[in-house]
This record gives structure tokens, sequence and C-alpha cells, in this order.
């Protein structure tokens, strides 16, 4: 039973010491206050964003390139990339231990490629599908962008956030936590 308590403190001393390391990033590193710290999605929208991509990409007759920007630790991409070989997937993080995380997940799979920069320098211009979660302050930058770069048939899923300055196709709404919520999704 001791051990148990043990490992509750552990536990919580790690989580206190994680929160800690990004608050003083937040002060101190550029990167931190341009991009958000790390948020994983989870719930309905998350299997919903996932079962919308994989109709897409089952009834798609030519391979598509999918682009998760500020993909974490790529759980979205390699699930998608372990469905469906024929298609490419792309992963961008900017933070450095994240990345590693995604790389070494996914090391075995050749169909998805992972890189460590940020998601604005990366060209949209041979993207065939965008899927991402970011957060409003990025959003305007991110619709322009979008929009300069992105070809003509460019499909993006935005999870939670919505992008304003590009007109919305489609609404999906799944809000059943006070801060996650509704698939977001955009045709150029």
């Amino acid at each position: 039973m001791i051990w148990l308590a043990m490992l509750a403190d552990l536990i919580f001393l790690i989580l206190a010491f994680w929160i800690f390391v990004i608050i003083l990033k937040l002060f101190f590193v550029k990167g931190y206050r341009d991009y958000p710290p790390f948020v994983p999605t989870f719930g309905q929208t998350k299997r919903l964003e996932f079962n919308k991509l994989s109709e897409v990409l089952q009834n798609s007759r030519k391979s598509l390139t999918v682009l998760d920007p500020g993909c974490g630790t790529a759980g979205l991409m390699i699930k998608l990339a372990k469905k469906f070989p024929q298609h490419n997937f792309v992963g961008i993080e900017w933070s450095k231990s994240l990345y590693r995380i995604a790389s070494f997940r996914g090391r075995k799979l050749n169909n998805i490629k992972l890189l460590c920069q940020d998601f604005f320098d990366y060209s949209f211009a041979d993207v065939d599908i965008i899927v991402c979660f970011l957060i409003d302050p990025l959003m305007k930058r991110f619709g322009e962008k979008i929009k300069n770069e992105g070809k003509k048939g460019l499909v993006v899923y935005s999870n939670t956030f919505i992008i304003p300055n590009l007109e919305l196709a489609e609404t999906i709404k799944t809000r059943k936590f006070f801060m996650f919520g509704n698939l977001y999704i955009y045709k150029l």
C-alpha cells in the first residue's frame, strides 16, 4: 500500500515539474510564446476526425498527401499511416522532444514523414488534406498560408478551432466537453 502512495507522489511531482518547465519556457523561449504547448486530442471529435479521414482515404483512387501541422506525438498520423499504406502522411512538430517521440513511434512506417520545424516554413503546395488541432491566435495566419499556397481541392479538417479567413464548407457539432468540440471542414 505504501508503494502505491509513493507512486502517486512521484507522478504528482513529475507532473508539477513538467508544468513548471512549461511556465518557465513561456517566459524565456520565444517558440513557447508563439506556439501553444502540447495538448493531446481525445474523445468524440478525434474519433469523428479519424473516421472522416478514413472514409476519404478509403475511397480515393489516387495516393493522397495528408499533413498534420503541430502533430505532437503524431498519434493520428501513425494510426492513419498504418491503416492506409498507399497514402503519404506528413507530421510537423516544432517541439524537439515531441518530435523525437513521434519519430520513434513512426520509425517502421515508410509512408510517414515527420519534420521538426515551424509549419509556417513548410509549403502546402502538394498537400491534399490538412488535419489540425491548433489554437485561435494561429488560425488567421494559418488560413492566409492555406489560401496562398493550397491547391484547388485541398480539404482542411480543423478540430475545435475556426479558421476565420477561409470559407467554411461544413460544421459537425460534437461539443460534449466544454473545452473541445466541433469539427470544421474547409474546401478550396
